[in-house]
Protein backbone atom coordinates (compact mmCIF):
# COMPACT_ATOMS: atom_id res chain seq x y z
CA UNK A 1 0.00 0.00 0.00
CA UNK A 2 1.15 3.44 -0.75
CA UNK A 3 1.29 6.82 1.23
CA UNK A 4 1.68 9.34 -1.77
CA UNK A 5 -2.29 9.77 -3.11
CA UNK A 6 -4.11 12.89 -4.36
CA UNK A 7 -6.33 15.23 -2.34
CA UNK A 8 -9.40 13.64 -3.83
CA UNK A 9 -8.45 10.69 -1.96
CA UNK A 10 -7.74 12.41 1.11
CA UNK A 11 -11.00 14.40 1.13
CA UNK A 12 -12.68 10.58 0.26
CA UNK A 13 -10.90 8.81 3.26
CA UNK A 14 -12.15 11.93 5.50
CA UNK A 15 -15.66 11.41 4.43
CA UNK A 16 -15.73 7.66 5.21
CA UNK A 17 -14.13 8.67 8.78
CA UNK A 18 -16.97 10.89 9.44
CA UNK A 19 -19.56 8.33 8.30
CA UNK A 20 -18.82 5.71 10.20
CA UNK A 21 -15.87 4.03 8.18
CA UNK A 22 -17.95 1.52 6.66
CA UNK A 23 -17.87 3.10 3.01
CA UNK A 24 -15.05 4.07 1.38
CA UNK A 25 -15.05 5.07 -2.62
CA UNK A 26 -11.23 6.10 -3.93
CA UNK A 27 -12.27 5.56 -7.61
CA UNK A 28 -10.70 7.90 -10.00
CA UNK A 29 -8.19 9.12 -7.45
CA UNK A 30 -5.80 8.84 -9.61
CA UNK A 31 -4.31 5.83 -7.23
CA UNK A 32 -1.36 3.63 -7.64
CA UNK A 33 -1.84 1.78 -4.97
CA UNK A 34 -3.91 1.19 -2.00
CA UNK A 35 -3.28 3.76 0.40
CA UNK A 36 -1.87 2.50 4.09
CA UNK A 37 -4.07 5.24 5.81
CA UNK A 38 -7.11 3.75 5.27
CA UNK A 39 -6.56 0.38 7.13
CA UNK A 40 -7.49 2.60 10.11
CA UNK A 41 -10.73 1.24 8.85
CA UNK A 42 -9.57 -2.67 9.05
CA UNK A 43 -12.08 -3.16 11.65
CA UNK A 44 -15.18 -1.58 10.07
CA UNK A 45 -14.96 -1.01 6.84
CA UNK A 46 -17.84 -3.22 4.64
CA UNK A 47 -17.29 -1.81 1.33
CA UNK A 48 -14.39 -0.50 -0.89
CA UNK A 49 -14.01 1.01 -4.31
CA UNK A 50 -10.60 1.56 -5.59
CA UNK A 51 -11.63 1.43 -9.34
CA UNK A 52 -10.64 3.28 -12.62
CA UNK A 53 -7.15 3.62 -11.36
CA UNK A 54 -3.76 2.70 -12.30
CA UNK A 55 -3.51 0.20 -9.65
CA UNK A 56 -1.03 -3.20 -10.47
CA UNK A 57 -1.63 -5.17 -7.64
CA UNK A 58 -3.12 -6.01 -4.01
CA UNK A 59 -0.53 -6.06 -1.53
CA UNK A 60 -0.69 -8.44 1.48
CA UNK A 61 -2.81 -5.96 3.73
CA UNK A 62 -5.86 -6.70 1.60
CA UNK A 63 -6.61 -9.21 3.84
CA UNK A 64 -7.03 -7.64 6.89
CA UNK A 65 -10.10 -5.48 6.37
CA UNK A 66 -11.65 -8.74 8.08
CA UNK A 67 -15.44 -8.03 7.24
CA UNK A 68 -15.18 -6.16 3.47
CA UNK A 69 -18.43 -7.53 1.90
CA UNK A 70 -17.51 -5.80 -1.22
CA UNK A 71 -14.46 -4.79 -3.19
CA UNK A 72 -14.73 -2.92 -6.58
CA UNK A 73 -11.59 -2.78 -8.46
CA UNK A 74 -12.46 -2.29 -11.89
CA UNK A 75 -10.67 -0.51 -14.90
CA UNK A 76 -7.45 -0.64 -13.19
CA UNK A 77 -3.99 -2.62 -14.33
CA UNK A 78 -4.39 -6.11 -12.19
CA UNK A 79 -2.58 -9.00 -13.93
CA UNK A 80 -3.54 -11.29 -10.53
CA UNK A 81 -5.76 -10.83 -7.79
CA UNK A 82 -3.55 -11.55 -4.33
CA UNK A 83 -4.48 -14.97 -2.41
CA UNK A 84 -5.16 -13.75 0.67
CA UNK A 85 -8.32 -12.09 -0.77
CA UNK A 86 -9.45 -16.04 -0.02
CA UNK A 87 -8.62 -14.54 4.05
CA UNK A 88 -12.00 -12.23 3.39
CA UNK A 89 -14.67 -14.44 4.96
CA UNK A 90 -17.35 -11.85 4.37
CA UNK A 91 -16.74 -10.98 0.77
CA UNK A 92 -20.01 -11.61 -1.41
CA UNK A 93 -19.04 -8.90 -4.05
CA UNK A 94 -15.86 -8.89 -6.32
CA UNK A 95 -15.81 -6.57 -9.27
CA UNK A 96 -12.40 -6.58 -10.99
CA UNK A 97 -13.16 -6.40 -14.65
CA UNK A 98 -11.32 -4.03 -17.33
CA UNK A 99 -8.07 -5.21 -16.47
CA UNK A 100 -5.35 -7.80 -17.60
CA UNK A 101 -6.51 -10.90 -15.43
CA UNK A 102 -5.62 -14.01 -16.90
CA UNK A 103 -6.66 -16.48 -13.89
CA UNK A 104 -10.00 -16.33 -11.99
CA UNK A 105 -10.52 -15.70 -8.73
CA UNK A 106 -10.90 -18.41 -6.32
CA UNK A 107 -10.96 -19.81 -3.18
CA UNK A 108 -13.81 -16.94 -2.35
CA UNK A 109 -16.27 -19.16 -0.20
CA UNK A 110 -18.22 -16.74 0.83
CA UNK A 111 -18.63 -14.63 -2.82
CA UNK A 112 -22.18 -14.20 -4.35
CA UNK A 113 -21.55 -12.16 -7.26
CA UNK A 114 -17.76 -12.28 -9.54
CA UNK A 115 -17.29 -9.84 -12.37
CA UNK A 116 -14.47 -10.61 -14.89
CA UNK A 117 -15.16 -8.98 -18.03
CA UNK A 118 -13.04 -7.57 -20.15
CA UNK A 119 -10.59 -9.45 -19.02
CA UNK A 120 -7.40 -12.37 -20.71
CA UNK A 121 -9.10 -15.16 -18.94
CA UNK A 122 -10.25 -17.60 -22.36
CA UNK A 123 -10.15 -20.39 -20.20
CA UNK A 124 -10.36 -21.73 -16.08
CA UNK A 125 -7.01 -23.58 -16.73
CA UNK A 126 -8.27 -26.71 -15.33
CA UNK A 127 -8.41 -25.33 -12.28
CA UNK A 128 -11.02 -26.56 -9.09
CA UNK A 129 -13.43 -23.69 -8.92
CA UNK A 130 -14.10 -23.18 -5.12
CA UNK A 131 -16.58 -20.78 -5.52
CA UNK A 132 -19.17 -22.86 -3.35
CA UNK A 133 -21.75 -19.71 -3.17
CA UNK A 134 -21.35 -17.70 -6.18
CA UNK A 135 -24.69 -17.19 -7.66
CA UNK A 136 -23.70 -14.69 -10.17
CA UNK A 137 -20.97 -14.94 -12.54
CA UNK A 138 -20.38 -12.17 -15.57
CA UNK A 139 -17.79 -13.29 -17.83
CA UNK A 140 -18.06 -10.94 -20.87
CA UNK A 141 -15.29 -10.25 -23.42
CA UNK A 142 -13.14 -12.14 -22.65
CA UNK A 143 -12.38 -13.89 -26.25
CA UNK A 144 -13.59 -16.70 -24.75
CA UNK A 145 -14.33 -19.75 -27.53
CA UNK A 146 -14.75 -22.82 -25.66
CA UNK A 147 -17.28 -23.15 -22.82
CA UNK A 148 -15.34 -23.50 -19.68
CA UNK A 149 -16.50 -26.71 -18.15
CA UNK A 150 -15.72 -25.77 -14.66
CA UNK A 151 -18.94 -23.34 -15.06
CA UNK A 152 -21.19 -26.26 -14.90
CA UNK A 153 -19.60 -26.98 -11.10
CA UNK A 154 -21.24 -23.94 -9.58
CA UNK A 155 -24.45 -25.63 -8.59
CA UNK A 156 -25.63 -22.68 -6.83
CA UNK A 157 -25.19 -19.97 -10.25
CA UNK A 158 -28.43 -18.61 -10.84
CA UNK A 159 -27.39 -15.76 -13.11
CA UNK A 160 -24.61 -16.31 -15.90
CA UNK A 161 -23.50 -13.70 -18.87
CA UNK A 162 -21.07 -14.71 -21.15
CA UNK A 163 -21.97 -12.06 -23.88
CA UNK A 164 -19.49 -11.06 -26.26
CA UNK A 165 -16.94 -13.68 -26.70
CA UNK A 166 -16.62 -16.15 -29.52
CA UNK A 167 -18.92 -18.83 -28.34
CA UNK A 168 -20.60 -21.07 -30.94
CA UNK A 169 -22.22 -24.04 -29.08
CA UNK A 170 -23.21 -24.71 -25.13
CA UNK A 171 -22.47 -28.12 -24.13
CA UNK A 172 -25.49 -30.66 -23.38
CA UNK A 173 -24.34 -30.58 -19.85
CA UNK A 174 -25.28 -27.39 -19.09
CA UNK A 175 -28.25 -29.40 -17.86
CA UNK A 176 -26.55 -29.44 -14.84
CA UNK A 177 -27.45 -25.90 -13.78
CA UNK A 178 -31.19 -26.53 -14.50
CA UNK A 179 -32.00 -26.96 -11.24
CA UNK A 180 -30.69 -23.04 -9.93
CA UNK A 181 -30.13 -20.52 -13.73
CA UNK A 182 -32.50 -18.42 -13.96
CA UNK A 183 -30.76 -15.91 -16.17
CA UNK A 184 -28.73 -16.78 -19.35
CA UNK A 185 -27.00 -14.02 -21.54
CA UNK A 186 -25.08 -15.13 -24.79
CA UNK A 187 -25.38 -12.63 -27.27
CA UNK A 188 -22.81 -11.19 -29.61
CA UNK A 189 -20.97 -14.43 -29.74
CA UNK A 190 -21.00 -16.15 -33.03
CA UNK A 191 -23.91 -18.70 -32.35
CA UNK A 192 -25.56 -19.67 -36.38
CA UNK A 193 -27.93 -21.62 -34.87
CA UNK A 194 -30.07 -21.97 -31.43
CA UNK A 195 -28.34 -23.64 -28.83
CA UNK A 196 -30.49 -26.51 -28.17
CA UNK A 197 -29.56 -27.30 -24.91
CA UNK A 198 -31.25 -23.73 -23.74
CA UNK A 199 -34.22 -26.35 -23.44
CA UNK A 200 -33.58 -27.90 -20.08
CA UNK A 201 -33.15 -25.15 -18.62
CA UNK A 202 -36.46 -25.00 -17.11
CA UNK A 203 -35.99 -22.11 -14.28
CA UNK A 204 -34.79 -19.80 -17.21
CA UNK A 205 -36.85 -16.75 -16.36
CA UNK A 206 -34.51 -13.93 -18.41
CA UNK A 207 -32.88 -15.38 -22.13
CA UNK A 208 -30.89 -12.99 -24.54
CA UNK A 209 -29.14 -14.25 -27.70
CA UNK A 210 -29.06 -10.79 -29.46
CA UNK A 211 -26.12 -10.15 -31.73
CA UNK A 212 -26.13 -13.62 -33.20
CA UNK A 213 -26.39 -14.98 -36.80
CA UNK A 214 -29.11 -17.36 -35.79
CA UNK A 215 -30.87 -16.80 -39.28
CA UNK A 216 -34.14 -18.92 -37.47
CA UNK A 217 -34.94 -19.91 -34.79
CA UNK A 218 -35.87 -23.57 -32.69
CA UNK A 219 -39.58 -23.59 -30.85
CA UNK A 220 -37.80 -25.04 -27.90
CA UNK A 221 -37.47 -21.92 -26.01
CA UNK A 222 -41.35 -21.90 -26.67
CA UNK A 223 -41.30 -24.59 -23.89
CA UNK A 224 -39.58 -22.59 -20.86
CA UNK A 225 -42.78 -21.48 -19.28
CA UNK A 226 -40.83 -19.13 -16.50
CA UNK A 227 -39.84 -17.04 -19.49
CA UNK A 228 -40.13 -13.40 -18.37
CA UNK A 229 -37.63 -11.81 -21.01
CA UNK A 230 -36.79 -12.98 -24.38
CA UNK A 231 -34.28 -11.12 -26.42
CA UNK A 232 -33.42 -11.95 -30.45
CA UNK A 233 -32.37 -8.49 -31.57
CA UNK A 234 -30.19 -8.67 -34.39
CA UNK A 235 -30.34 -12.19 -35.14
CA UNK A 236 -31.11 -12.21 -38.56
CA UNK A 237 -34.36 -13.59 -38.24
CA UNK A 238 -36.49 -13.55 -41.25
CA UNK A 239 -39.96 -15.01 -39.40
CA UNK A 240 -41.69 -15.31 -36.02
CA UNK A 241 -43.44 -17.82 -36.07
CA UNK A 242 -44.33 -19.61 -32.79
CA UNK A 243 -46.38 -20.76 -30.05
CA UNK A 244 -46.37 -18.15 -27.10
CA UNK A 245 -49.48 -19.78 -25.41
CA UNK A 246 -47.30 -21.61 -22.50
CA UNK A 247 -45.24 -18.52 -22.00
CA UNK A 248 -47.70 -17.01 -19.37
CA UNK A 249 -45.35 -15.08 -17.88
CA UNK A 250 -43.69 -13.41 -20.37
CA UNK A 251 -43.11 -9.40 -19.86
CA UNK A 252 -40.53 -8.16 -22.72
CA UNK A 253 -40.07 -9.70 -26.47
CA UNK A 254 -37.30 -7.77 -28.20
CA UNK A 255 -36.77 -8.49 -31.49
CA UNK A 256 -35.21 -5.44 -32.97
CA UNK A 257 -32.54 -5.03 -35.99
CA UNK A 258 -34.28 -7.93 -37.69
CA UNK A 259 -35.36 -8.71 -41.44
CA UNK A 260 -39.27 -10.02 -40.12
CA UNK A 261 -42.00 -8.34 -42.70
CA UNK A 262 -44.90 -10.15 -39.70
CA UNK A 263 -45.99 -12.25 -37.18
CA UNK A 264 -46.87 -15.74 -37.93
CA UNK A 265 -50.16 -16.46 -37.40
CA UNK A 266 -49.09 -19.09 -34.65
CA UNK A 267 -47.35 -15.81 -33.23
CA UNK A 268 -50.80 -13.89 -33.71
CA UNK A 269 -53.04 -16.18 -32.18
CA UNK A 270 -50.94 -17.27 -29.24
CA UNK A 271 -50.24 -13.50 -27.98
CA UNK A 272 -53.80 -14.13 -26.79
CA UNK A 273 -52.43 -16.37 -23.76
CA UNK A 274 -49.83 -13.12 -22.98
CA UNK A 275 -52.31 -10.11 -23.29
CA UNK A 276 -51.66 -9.51 -19.31
CA UNK A 277 -48.63 -9.99 -18.49
CA UNK A 278 -46.75 -8.23 -21.67
CA UNK A 279 -45.11 -4.97 -20.83
CA UNK A 280 -42.27 -4.32 -23.49
CA UNK A 281 -42.47 -5.03 -27.27
CA UNK A 282 -39.52 -3.67 -28.82
CA UNK A 283 -40.03 -4.80 -33.21
CA UNK A 284 -38.20 -1.62 -34.09
CA UNK A 285 -35.26 -1.50 -36.51
CA UNK A 286 -36.41 -4.19 -38.59
CA UNK A 287 -38.64 -4.90 -42.04
CA UNK A 288 -42.06 -4.81 -40.46
CA UNK A 289 -44.37 -4.29 -43.13
CA UNK A 290 -47.44 -4.73 -41.05
CA UNK A 291 -48.36 -5.62 -36.83
CA UNK A 292 -51.11 -7.42 -35.72
CA UNK A 293 -53.86 -6.26 -34.19
CA UNK A 294 -53.65 -7.90 -31.04
CA UNK A 295 -50.90 -6.06 -29.68
CA UNK A 296 -54.02 -3.12 -28.77
CA UNK A 297 -54.99 -5.98 -26.70
CA UNK A 298 -52.04 -6.36 -24.41
CA UNK A 299 -53.62 -3.88 -21.64
CA UNK A 300 -50.55 -3.55 -19.63
CA UNK A 301 -48.34 -3.05 -21.93
CA UNK A 302 -45.65 -0.16 -21.42
CA UNK A 303 -43.49 0.33 -24.09
CA UNK A 304 -44.02 -0.10 -27.97
CA UNK A 305 -41.06 0.28 -30.37
CA UNK A 306 -41.74 0.58 -33.90
CA UNK A 307 -40.02 3.05 -35.28
CA UNK A 308 -37.86 2.60 -38.46
CA UNK A 309 -39.86 -0.22 -40.15
CA UNK A 310 -41.48 -0.64 -43.68
CA UNK A 311 -45.20 0.60 -42.11
CA UNK A 312 -48.20 1.84 -44.01
CA UNK A 313 -50.90 1.38 -41.67
CA UNK A 314 -51.29 0.73 -38.36
CA UNK A 315 -54.26 -1.76 -36.88
CA UNK A 316 -57.12 0.30 -35.08
CA UNK A 317 -57.25 -1.73 -32.07
CA UNK A 318 -54.03 0.51 -31.23
CA UNK A 319 -56.69 2.86 -29.86
CA UNK A 320 -57.19 0.62 -26.65
CA UNK A 321 -53.70 0.84 -25.01
CA UNK A 322 -52.88 3.34 -22.35
CA UNK A 323 -52.42 6.49 -23.62
CA UNK A 324 -49.15 7.15 -21.56
CA UNK A 325 -47.59 4.24 -22.96
CA UNK A 326 -44.08 5.16 -24.68
CA UNK A 327 -45.23 4.29 -28.09
CA UNK A 328 -42.17 4.92 -31.04
CA UNK A 329 -43.94 5.01 -34.48
CA UNK A 330 -41.51 6.88 -36.72
CA UNK A 331 -39.98 6.98 -39.15
CA UNK A 332 -42.30 4.55 -40.79
CA UNK A 333 -43.92 5.26 -44.52
CA UNK A 334 -47.40 5.77 -43.02
CA UNK A 335 -50.43 6.38 -45.18
CA UNK A 336 -52.55 9.70 -44.63
CA UNK A 337 -53.51 10.84 -42.14
CA UNK A 338 -51.66 8.60 -39.45
CA UNK A 339 -48.34 10.53 -40.32
CA UNK A 340 -50.68 13.82 -39.57
CA UNK A 341 -52.08 12.23 -36.48
CA UNK A 342 -48.86 11.88 -34.99
CA UNK A 343 -47.81 15.32 -34.93
CA UNK A 344 -50.52 15.81 -32.79
CA UNK A 345 -49.51 13.54 -30.49
CA UNK A 346 -49.42 10.02 -28.82
CA UNK A 347 -52.96 10.40 -27.01
CA UNK A 348 -54.35 12.53 -29.94
CA UNK A 349 -52.74 9.75 -32.66
CA UNK A 350 -54.82 6.79 -30.82
CA UNK A 351 -57.97 8.04 -30.17
CA UNK A 352 -58.46 8.99 -33.85
CA UNK A 353 -57.31 5.43 -34.18
CA UNK A 354 -61.08 3.84 -32.63
CA UNK A 355 -62.87 3.65 -36.23
CA UNK A 356 -60.38 1.42 -37.36
CA UNK A 357 -60.84 -1.80 -35.22
CA UNK A 358 -61.73 -4.87 -36.58
CA UNK A 359 -63.89 -7.26 -34.78
CA UNK A 360 -62.71 -8.96 -31.45
CA UNK A 361 -64.10 -12.91 -31.92
CA UNK A 362 -65.39 -13.72 -28.26
CA UNK A 363 -67.91 -10.20 -28.57
CA UNK A 364 -69.32 -12.17 -32.04
CA UNK A 365 -72.64 -13.21 -32.08
CA UNK A 366 -75.16 -15.37 -34.19
CA UNK A 367 -78.36 -14.72 -35.48
CA UNK A 368 -80.93 -16.55 -37.57
CA UNK A 369 -79.60 -20.07 -36.50
CA UNK A 370 -82.96 -22.20 -36.76
CA UNK A 371 -83.69 -24.98 -34.99
CA UNK A 372 -85.50 -26.78 -37.82
CA UNK A 373 -82.22 -26.99 -39.93
CA UNK A 374 -82.81 -29.62 -42.52
CA UNK A 375 -79.47 -32.41 -44.21
CA UNK A 376 -80.22 -32.11 -48.10
CA UNK A 377 -81.20 -28.63 -48.48
CA UNK A 378 -79.67 -24.82 -48.12
CA UNK A 379 -79.50 -23.98 -44.86
CA UNK A 380 -77.70 -20.38 -43.89
CA UNK A 381 -77.40 -18.03 -40.55
CA UNK A 382 -75.45 -14.64 -39.59
CA UNK A 383 -72.64 -13.68 -37.97
CA UNK A 384 -72.51 -10.47 -36.41
CA UNK A 385 -69.32 -8.61 -35.54
CA UNK A 386 -68.17 -6.40 -32.45
CA UNK A 387 -65.06 -5.37 -31.94
CA UNK A 388 -62.87 -5.68 -28.42
CA UNK A 389 -65.15 -2.59 -27.08
CA UNK A 390 -68.13 -4.27 -27.96
CA UNK A 391 -69.17 -1.93 -30.21
CA UNK A 392 -70.77 -3.08 -33.58
CA UNK A 393 -68.78 -3.34 -36.73
CA UNK A 394 -69.72 -0.78 -38.89
CA UNK A 395 -67.28 -1.96 -41.76
CA UNK A 396 -66.44 -5.52 -43.36
CA UNK A 397 -63.47 -7.00 -43.86
CA UNK A 398 -63.10 -9.21 -40.87
CA UNK A 399 -62.10 -13.24 -41.10
CA UNK A 400 -63.86 -15.59 -39.82
CA UNK A 401 -63.25 -19.71 -39.85
CA UNK A 402 -66.48 -22.19 -39.36
CA UNK A 403 -65.87 -25.32 -39.46
CA UNK A 404 -68.99 -28.19 -38.82
CA UNK A 405 -68.06 -31.59 -38.15
CA UNK A 406 -70.35 -34.44 -37.28
CA UNK A 407 -70.18 -35.36 -34.10
CA UNK A 408 -67.52 -38.20 -33.05
CA UNK A 409 -65.54 -37.27 -35.63
CA UNK A 410 -62.10 -34.97 -35.27
CA UNK A 411 -61.15 -32.29 -37.39
CA UNK A 412 -59.35 -34.66 -39.51
CA UNK A 413 -60.41 -34.29 -43.15
CA UNK A 414 -60.60 -37.41 -44.84
CA UNK A 415 -60.23 -38.41 -48.54
CA UNK A 416 -63.74 -38.67 -48.97
CA UNK A 417 -64.78 -35.76 -47.00
CA UNK A 418 -65.14 -32.19 -48.19
CA UNK A 419 -62.22 -29.91 -46.50
CA UNK A 420 -63.81 -26.57 -44.48
CA UNK A 421 -64.29 -23.74 -46.08
CA UNK A 422 -62.67 -20.46 -44.73
CA UNK A 423 -63.39 -16.56 -46.64
CA UNK A 424 -65.59 -13.81 -46.90
CA UNK A 425 -66.59 -13.34 -50.24
CA UNK A 426 -67.81 -9.98 -51.28
CA UNK A 427 -71.61 -9.41 -51.98
CA UNK A 428 -70.98 -10.02 -55.71
CA UNK A 429 -70.46 -13.20 -55.49
CA UNK A 430 -73.51 -15.56 -56.64
CA UNK A 431 -74.59 -18.03 -54.10
CA UNK A 432 -77.76 -19.73 -55.12
CA UNK A 433 -80.32 -20.49 -52.95
CA UNK A 434 -82.98 -22.34 -54.87
CA UNK A 435 -80.94 -25.89 -55.71
CA UNK A 436 -80.89 -28.60 -52.78
CA UNK A 437 -76.90 -28.15 -53.28
CA UNK A 438 -76.16 -24.45 -53.55
CA UNK A 439 -72.14 -24.93 -54.20
CA UNK A 440 -70.26 -27.74 -55.17
CA UNK A 441 -69.54 -30.60 -53.03
CA UNK A 442 -67.57 -33.87 -53.50
CA UNK A 443 -69.93 -37.15 -53.50
CA UNK A 444 -69.41 -39.00 -50.71
CA UNK A 445 -71.68 -41.68 -48.39
CA UNK A 446 -70.43 -40.30 -44.99
CA UNK A 447 -69.63 -36.42 -44.62
CA UNK A 448 -67.60 -35.55 -41.66
CA UNK A 449 -66.48 -31.87 -42.38
CA UNK A 450 -69.20 -29.98 -44.23
CA UNK A 451 -67.92 -26.80 -46.22
CA UNK A 452 -69.25 -23.66 -45.04
CA UNK A 453 -69.19 -20.30 -47.05
CA UNK A 454 -69.04 -16.65 -45.61
CA UNK A 455 -70.17 -13.77 -47.25
CA UNK A 456 -69.28 -10.68 -46.21
CA UNK A 457 -72.62 -8.34 -46.02
CA UNK A 458 -70.52 -4.93 -46.43
CA UNK A 459 -73.03 -3.22 -48.77
CA UNK A 460 -76.29 -4.12 -47.29
CA UNK A 461 -75.74 -4.44 -43.80
CA UNK A 462 -72.36 -3.65 -42.89
CA UNK A 463 -70.84 -5.81 -39.74
CA UNK A 464 -72.79 -9.04 -40.71
CA UNK A 465 -71.67 -11.75 -42.39
CA UNK A 466 -74.15 -14.74 -43.84
CA UNK A 467 -73.10 -18.58 -43.68
CA UNK A 468 -74.18 -20.75 -46.21
CA UNK A 469 -73.80 -24.75 -46.05
CA UNK A 470 -75.82 -27.51 -47.03
CA UNK A 471 -74.46 -31.22 -45.95
CA UNK A 472 -75.67 -34.72 -47.50
CA UNK A 473 -76.02 -36.57 -44.30
CA UNK A 474 -78.11 -36.06 -41.11
CA UNK A 475 -76.85 -35.97 -37.46
CA UNK A 476 -75.71 -33.61 -34.72
CA UNK A 477 -73.00 -31.51 -35.74
CA UNK A 478 -70.61 -28.89 -33.71
CA UNK A 479 -70.33 -25.94 -35.54
CA UNK A 480 -66.93 -23.93 -34.35
CA UNK A 481 -66.85 -20.11 -35.70
CA UNK A 482 -63.48 -18.06 -34.23
CA UNK A 483 -61.93 -14.79 -35.52
CA UNK A 484 -58.16 -14.78 -35.25
CA UNK A 485 -58.01 -17.83 -33.51
CA UNK A 486 -60.46 -16.56 -30.69
CA UNK A 487 -63.92 -18.33 -30.38
CA UNK A 488 -66.80 -16.27 -30.75
CA UNK A 489 -69.37 -15.92 -28.32
CA UNK A 490 -71.19 -19.43 -27.27
CA UNK A 491 -68.87 -21.40 -30.32
CA UNK A 492 -68.99 -24.54 -30.39
CA UNK A 493 -72.92 -24.57 -31.23
CA UNK A 494 -74.63 -28.03 -31.36
CA UNK A 495 -76.94 -28.52 -34.30
CA UNK A 496 -79.46 -30.88 -35.95
CA UNK A 497 -79.87 -32.04 -39.64
CA UNK A 498 -83.15 -33.59 -39.73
Amino acid sequence: MGNNISQKAKDRIFLCKENGGTDLNLSQCNSKRIPKRILRFKKTLKKLNVGKNTIQEFYGQIEKFLYLETLIAESNELKETCPQLSKLEYLTYLDVSNNILSIVPNNLKALITLNISYNSIQSFGNATILLPALQELIYTHNKVSIFPTEILELRTLRILNLAGNRLNYLPDEISHLAGTLVELNISDNVFTSFPTPIATLINLETLSLSGNNLGTLSNNFTTLSKLISINFSNCSLTSFDFDLSQLTNLQEIYLSENRIPQFGQLTCTSLCSILNTIRILDLSNGAFTQVPKQIGWCKNLRRLLLGQNQLTKIPGELFLLNPSIDIILIPNPLEYPLGEWIKEGIPTFLRNLKPYMKCYGPNCTISDLGSELKAMAPNQFIINAFDYDNQPRVSGGDEFKVQMLLNGTNNKVDDGAVPIGIGAPDESTTIPTNSPQPFPMRSSLFFKSIECIVKDNKQTKPGTYTVFFNSPQTGSYSLNITSDGLPIKGSPFFVELN
